[in-house]
């Protein structure tokens, strides 16, 4: 810049003066943004909260989770094991079953083993009665006589035995010898004795 010209003023900016605002009204937008800060700000008190609760109710659905996960893994130990038991049972059942099955024979083998001793019982007094009959029968038969004294004395003389059966000892002898050859008694010296003795065979 040469001597001769004259200084520049330098450019100062002028401020806009502010427009004329009301107080009243300033203090009315003021509180307006106050009380939307104050919403603002419950918002984000609430919205916490709301974070809060939510992390709350993830740590106890953790927490949940874990002891679901527990039981599962107890159900399936107590699963095991109850398949263990049922497979222990149905064994055990399998082996009564056969018992019973044993046992069912046992009781029929012994109902027809019952049934045989029945019938047996049954033949038994039949042939009894018949017996008795035939003893009635037989009472005054010679021989039975015969049988039924030597029973009584045990041995006899061929005259004795002729006296008590009423006959000669030709007929006596003939009966004792009928007998002999059934089985039922023994004529002792028979050859050698005239009045042999005679017994029961034992």
């Amino acid at each position: 810049m040469s001597e001769d010209e004259p200084p520049k003023t330098p450019d100062v900016e002028m401020e806009e003066p502010e427009p004329n605002i009301d107080p009243v009204q300033k203090i009315a937008n003021l509180e307006n943004e106050l009380a939307t800060a104050k919403k603002n700000l419950a918002d984000m008190d609430s919205l916490n909260d709301k974070i809060t609760n939510l992390e709350t109710d993830v740590a106890n659905r953790d927490e949940k989770i874990k002891t679901y996960e527990e039981e599962l893994k107890e159900l399936r130990v107590n699963d095991s094991k109850s398949k263990e038991s049922l497979k222990d049972l149905e064994h055990r059942l399998s082996q009564r079953e056969l018992e019973i099955t044993r046992l069912e024979g046992s009781v029929e083998d012994l109902s027809i083993a019952k049934k045989k001793i029945e019938d047996l019982q049954k033949e038994y007094k039949k042939l009894e009665e018949e017996m008795r009959a035939f003893q009635k029968i037989a009472e005054n038969e010679p021989r039975f006589v015969i049988l039924k004294d030597l029973t009584e004395f045990g041995e006899m003389r061929l005259n004795q035995v002729s006296m008590k059966a009423g006959v000669s000892p030709a007929q006596a002898k003939k009966w004792l010898e009928e007998l002999e050859r059934a089985g039922l008694v023994e004529i002792h010296g028979e050859g050698r004795d005239s009045n042999p003795l005679v017994s029961k065979k034992k």
